[in-house]
């Protein structure tokens, strides 16, 4: 979408609220929710990719989302909506949290048309947990533009909403360190510059480093907008220097390729097929980061029929995977799918893992 759709769209949404400040939720959904996820999301009305009201079995009672957003036939967003005339609590927040860790579902939206609240779901560990990410106002859209581009069925359907979220979190992590040990940093940079220069400059470095560390954090909070437009940029930075010394190179000579990395070191696949490739790549998770704990118990089902993990080549229908591949520790990995949702599968599994992932080649 572009910067003028959405301005027009906080414009004409800004005079609806001030004309009727205690909207119910019923016209705040027509008048602005379903514009919201119409026209600057861009998720289809007239399609299977939304539905209404959908169910979620919630114990012994089943319960209603009011917009399930789907790709490959899963739900990847739910979206809850309020009133204007209802301002936002944490009961409607832990009612979400409570619908997308029931049906694994990356992305929440909660929203009374004037703030928006946005949760991920976190894979690792042995139960799924859900983030709150950011809250954002109305007026505030235009200036956050990340939130529009990871929620945009474009990204969505893609996977570059997984990472538009990595970068945000990585960004998250660093002011969050920054501002916890400020006084560490502070002092490591005035040693550093002690160390090169000179006793000379240590009492100007002292306070100086300080306010480095306070303009790091303010730029930090200030350009969380552009977390999108450099997230896939930043998994594949590395130059070649960086690699020969830290990846564990394979074959590279498929026409596809997928790079795993951690802090330490990464790792280079290559295939000329597709599903090879993704069995591969599935196996290494596996074997050297943990992928089936974070998915226990299997199978891993993100939607309601199509296992993507399992420990038999089957879906919970008892129905035969018509195309799989066996990978370590006798499991067995779905790849009927095509190059968009390999991608966006094999995304979600590293960050499960807590791995950056990235591709080359003919992805």
């Amino acid at each position: 979408m572009d910067e003028e759709t959405v301005s027009g769209y906080v414009e004409r949404s800004q005079s609806l609220v001030e004309s009727s400040p205690q909207m119910d939720e019923q016209n705040t959904r027509a008048r602005l929710i379903d514009p919201f996820i119409r026209d600057i999301l861009g998720w289809d009305f007239y399609s299977t990719a939304i539905e209404m009201e959908y169910s979620v079995q919630m114990g012994s009672t089943k319960k209603k989302v009011d917009y399930a957003l789907f790709t490959d036939g899963s739900p990847a967003v739910f979206v809850e909506a309020k009133g204007c005339d209802t301002a936002i609590t944490d009961s409607h927040a832990d009612q979400l949290r409570s619908y997308m860790r029931q049906e694994w579902v990356d992305w929440g939206l909660l929203t009374n048309g004037k703030s928006f609240h946005i949760y991920r779901l976190k894979k690792d560990g042995d139960k799924p947990d859900v983030k709150f990410l950011r809250r954002i106002d109305l007026s505030d859209l235009t200036a956050n533009d990340w939130l529009l581009a990871a929620l945009s069925e474009e990204s969505i359907r893609s996977g570059a909403s997984t990472e538009i979220y990595q970068r945000v979190e990585r960004r998250r992590q660093a002011i969050e360190t920054l501002t916890d040990r400020k006084a560490w940093v502070a002092e490591a940079i005035r040693e550093t510059v002690v160390d090169r220069v000179g006793e000379v400059v240590s009492q100007p470095a002292e306070s100086l480093s300080k306010t480095f560390v306070d303009d790091l954090v303010a730029e930090l909070e200030s350009d969380q907008n552009d977390g999108h437009t450099d997230a896939s940029n930043s998994a594949q930075s590395r130059t070649e220097s960086d690699r020969s010394e830290q990846t564990d190179v394979h074959d590279l000579s498929g026409a596809y390729v997928v790079e795993i990395a951690d802090q330490t070191d990464s790792n280079l696949f290559s295939d000329d097929s597709q599903a090879d490739l993704m069995g591969i790549v599935v196996d290494h998770l596996i074997r050297e980061h943990g992928l089936i704990d974070a998915y226990s118990p299997l199978p891993y089902v993100p939607g309601k029929k199509i296992a993507i993990l399992n420990d038999e080549p089957a879906h919970p229908s008892g129905e035969e995977m018509r195309l799989y591949r066996a990978v370590g520790g006798d499991y067995y990995v779905y790849t009927s799918l095509n190059k968009g949702d390999k991608k966006r599968h094999l995304r979600d599994f590293a960050d499960a893992c807590g791995v950056e992932i990235a591709f080359d080649g003919e992805w």
